[in-house]
C-alpha cells in the first residue's frame, strides 16, 4: 500500500566526507530503515550515523562491474512497499550527474512519493579546499557543470559547454586528461589556460596546478574521483596553490599540493 507519509528519500551525501552531510539529510538517515547508498563515500563514517539500519551498497564506478540501474530502481519500489522507510544516498548532489532522472521515472510510474535533499556537489568542495571562488567580477560570471562523453563520438555539447563558459568544472574526467586537453586545444582553447585537478576531495585529498597544454602528461595519483577546474580564476585568486609549497612538498609526506611544471 502506499502512503504519502512515507516518502522516498533521495539524499545528497555531498563530495564524501559526513561532516559535510546537510542538518535535514543527516536526520533523514537516522532514522531509515534501509539506505542504499553509492560509491566514493566514506562508508564508516556515515555508517555511525544510523548502524541500526541496512546498509546496501548501488555504487557505480567507470570500467567497474556494477548494480544494473533497474535493479535499483525495484530494490526502491520493493522495499518501500514493505513499508521501510528507504534512503537512497547519492554522492554530491542528487541532481548533478547522478542519474538521478531514471530513478524517479521509476517511481512516477508506481506513484510513489519522494522527496530530494540537496547535498554540496563535488565541484563546489574542490572550489573550496582550492580556497578560490569559481566566480569573481570581471573575470568569471559564468561556470558550466559537465562530464566529458568520449564514448558517444559524436557528442561535442560538453566541450562547447567549456569554450563558451568563464569556468568550467569537469566531473569524472580522471582517465581522459589526454583527451580533455587535446580535445579543448583543438578547439582553440588557450594552451596556458590554468586547470586546477583535485583527487578525493574533502578525504584524502591531493590538488595540482597546471596548464591545459601539460593536463596531458599529468598521472594520477589515487583511484578516487578526480575534479578538474579550468579558468583564469586561477590567475587572478588568492588561492592555497603557492610555487613555495612545491618545495615543501618534495620534503614532506603530508604536504599534498604541487604544481606540474
Amino acid at each position: 500500500m502506499i502512503t504519502v507519509d512515507n516518502p522516498i528519500f533521495f539524499v545528497g551525501a555531498g563530495p564524501g566526507n559526513p561532516d559535510l552531510l546537510t542538518v535535514k539529510g543527516m536526520k533523514i538517515l537516522q532514522n531509515a530503515d534501509i539506505i542504499l547508498y553509492d560509491a566514493l563515500i566514506d562508508f564508516e563514517g556515515f555508517e555511525k550515523l544510523n548502524q541500526s539500519a541496512d546498509w546496501i551498497f548501488v555504487g557505480k564506478r567507470a570500467g567497474k562491474v556494477s548494480i544494473d540501474q533497474k535493479l535499483i530502481g525495484k530494490l526502491l519500489v520493493n522495499y518501500h512497499q514493505r513499508d521501510k522507510k528507504v534512503v537512497r544516498l547519492k554522492g554530491g548532489d542528487p541532481t548533478i550527474f547522478g542519474r538521478l532522472t531514471e530513478e524517479l521515472t521509476v517511481l512516477n510510474e508506481k506513484d510513489i512519493q519522494f522527496e530530494i535533499i540537496p547535498g554540496i556537489s563535488a565541484g563546489l568542495a574542490c572550489a573550496a579546499e582550492l580556497n578560490t571562488s569559481l566566480t569573481m567580477r570581471n573575470v568569471s560570471r559564468s561556470v558550466c557543470f559537465v562530464t566529458p562523453a568520449f564514448a558517444e563520438k559524436d557528442n561535442q555539447s560538453w566541450i562547447k559547454s567549456v569554450i563558451n563558459c568563464d569556468t568550467a568544472v569537469i566531473y569524472m574526467g580522471g582517465k581522459e586528461l589526454e583527451k580533455i586537453s587535446s580535445s579543448l586545444l583543438d578547439n582553440n582553447l588557450p594552451a596556458d589556460m590554468p586547470v586546477a585537478i583535485v583527487e578525493n576531495a574533502t578525504l584524502k585529498s591531493r590538488k595540482t596546478l597546471t596548464t591545459l597544454n601539460k593536463l596531458k602528461n599529468y598521472d594520477l595519483k589515487t583511484d578516487g574521483p578526480v575534479c578538474l577546474i579550468i579558468g583564469n580564476i586561477f590567475d587572478l585568486t588568492n588561492t592555497t596553490l603557492f610555487r613555495d609549497l612545491v618545495e615543501n612538498y618534495k620534503h614532506s609526506k603530508d604536504e599534498k599540493i604541487s604544481y606540474v611544471a
